[in-house]
């Protein structure tokens, strides 16, 4: 069965505007979104437009993100038997680490580097390349924190402890190797316009020790390019009012030349949750730093920045929040660079998260997709944020990283979405201008099976923290030129005409391996498989839930594998 849909027939006068302009925000990025059951279909549709030189609307683009949802029901009334679609004689089969990822040229590191809007992640440290300097499939991660049963049992009720792993390393017979896997992120990072890392502190031993990962971070960075800067950021949330430990760790970095100080030679800190301790307990801190002759620019990051600014202003510099990985609160940020800019004269450090879904806690934000995270990087854009914090590079007990992941089957493809999104939206966000698209990108987003799916196989069923669940599969087009896009899943198969731009495409989950397409004047440019199996209400074999978006990409040249 086909389901074609044209870009503009459901829009008109007034509306039509009004909708482009929620779907699109100023016309760059625009949605699309179908719904069908086996008897009926009908869309919600509009077409991207060519690029321009303002950013989205992510307040406008939000109000769609989870506005045509379909149900776990309405998805598997749908769906036929879990099937891959015939190849199409343009099927893309292999790989790449270029074309395939990006539909841009990035700005040269030069570029990057001397920008004033600087791009920060947060950096976890329990998650590096590799804990063990195993072969990834036998590693920790694969046989531990992968493992219903790993760690003696110890995550048996949440169904193991993690849903995604880093794509691991070749084991090195050198006794660096860890510094040297940092220094491999680092490169990773910088690759898709990352210029720092805010390191997360949690214990004087992290911070001091010559072996500890901070001081191995800072040695990382000062090896691979000493522009890239690493900001300390004492955990209170792990550390409480103990002020004599975060004086220690703050003091731990002020001597490198790799952590990052203002052009006065203050020496940038942030903290996570800094409104656990008072101002006051704040400004004793920097007071015994003072002494020691380290003057400090600080940024707290926040869980909520407005309901401390106020306190804050005198001992800051800028403000930090931690944000919520979903699509409404994403948008919602917008506004506040230009309150903290007026209001209080301080920079603003804008978070930008892909997704949070914690097995451990039995809970996750609905990200909407690619949603939550396009809709923080325009808020980032449009609203004049000073800097970015992407939350997070590597906290894979959240599911929050950008860092590419994968899963116990080590296929390179199937996480490479955020972190390449991040390349063209940092590039755009550090030079001002909207990058060109050179060529054709596919990407994908998607959760290989619904949220309300079996899971016998844990205590709990994980829950949504905020926004209502989507159950979607998204395809989301950087096109040069109009075009046709296609998700084949289930024996049905989906149309969207497309302008030259950005396209986000919809289309309820259903059961199989989504097959997605590019077409223009009647022939098929290419077409490629999602890399992920989709299940339906029976939920995958481990029978644990797994809510991650999957994610990927092709070109005509490939799929994109890092």
């Amino acid at each position: 069965m086909i389901f074609k849909f044209g870009a503009l027939k459901v829009c008109s006068g007034l509306v039509c505007v009004s909708f482009l302009a929620a779907l699109g925000g100023c016309g760059s990025d625009s949605s699309a979104s179908t719904t069908s059951s086996s008897a009926t279909a009908s869309s919600t549709a509009a077409s991207s437009t060519p690029p321009i030189s303002t950013p989205p609307s992510p307040t406008a683009a939000a109000s769609t993100s989870t506005g045509t949802t379909a149900s776990p029901a309405t998805a598997t009334a749908a769906a036929a038997p879990a099937t891959t679609p015939k190849p199409a004689s343009t099927l893309v089969t292999g790989s790449n680490n270029g074309d395939a990822c990006l539909p841009s040229t990035m700005p040269s590191a030069d570029t990057l580097f001397s920008s004033t809007k600087k791009v920060f992640a947060h950096y976890f440290y329990p998650f590096p390349l590799s804990i063990d300097n195993l072969k990834p499939a036998v590693d920790y991660y694969s046989t531990q924190y992968l493992t219903k049963d790993g760690e003696s049992g110890k995550w048996l009720k949440e169904g193991g402890y993690l849903r995604q792993r880093p794509l691991g390393t070749t084991p090195s017979l050198l006794s660096n190797w860890h510094q040297l896997n940092m220094e491999a992120e680092i490169r990773t990072a910088i690759a898709r316009g990352i210029t720092g890392f805010t390191f997360d502190s949690m214990s004087v031993a992290d911070a001091t020790d010559s072996t500890g990962p901070l001081q191995m971070l800072l040695a990382a960075a000062q090896a691979v390019d000493s522009r890239f800067k690493i900001v300390v950021m004492p955990d209170l949330t792990a550390l409480g009012s103990d002020s004599a430990a975060v004086v220690q760790i703050i003091a731990a970095v002020a001597k490198s030349p790799a952590a990052y100080r203002l052009s006065d030679g203050n020496l940038v800190v942030s903290a996570f949750d800094a409104g656990l301790n008072s101002a006051a307990w704040w400004q004793s801190v920097f007071n015994t730093l003072s002494a020691q002759g380290i003057k400090v620019a600080f940024v707290p990051t926040f869980l909520g920045w407005a309901g401390y600014a106020a306190a804050f202003a005198p001992i800051s510099y800028g403000f930090g929040d931690w944000g919520t990985a979903t699509a409404p609160a994403s948008a919602a940020m917008q506004s506040a660079p230009a309150t903290v800019h007026s209001t209080y004269s301080k920079i603003f450090m804008m978070p930008v998260g892909p997704q949070q879904f914690r097995p451990k806690d039995f809970v996750y934000w609905e990200a909407g997709n690619s949603g939550a995270f396009r809709n923080a990087w325009g808020s980032a854009i449009q609203g004049d944020s000073d800097w970015v914090q992407l939350v997070t590079w590597n906290d894979f007990s959240e599911s929050g990283e950008v860092q590419p992941y994968t899963d116990a089957t080590l296929n390179p493809s199937i996480g490479t979405g955020y972190y390449d999104l991040n390349g063209y939206y940092a590039a755009w966000f550090s030079t001002g201008q909207q990058p060109t698209i050179t060529h054709d990108v596919l990407y994908y987003f998607y959760r290989r099976e619904p949220t309300t799916a079996a899971a016998s196989a844990q205590s709990t069923m994980d829950t949504t923290n905020s926004t209502a669940a989507s159950d979607n599969i998204e395809l989301l087009a950087f096109l040069t030129a109009p075009g046709e896009l296609t998700i084949t899943i289930g024996g049905n198969t989906y149309t969207q005409n497309a302008k030259a731009g950005v396209t986000s495409f919809t289309i309820p989950a259903q059961p199989g391996v989504p097959q997605f397409a590019l077409s223009r004047n009647g022939a098929q440019v290419f077409a490629f498989n999602g890399g992920v199996q989709i299940y339906g209400m029976s939920g995958i074999p481990s029978q644990v839930q797994d809510l991650t978006y999957w994610s990927g990409s092709a070109s005509a040249t490939g799929n994109c594998a890092l």
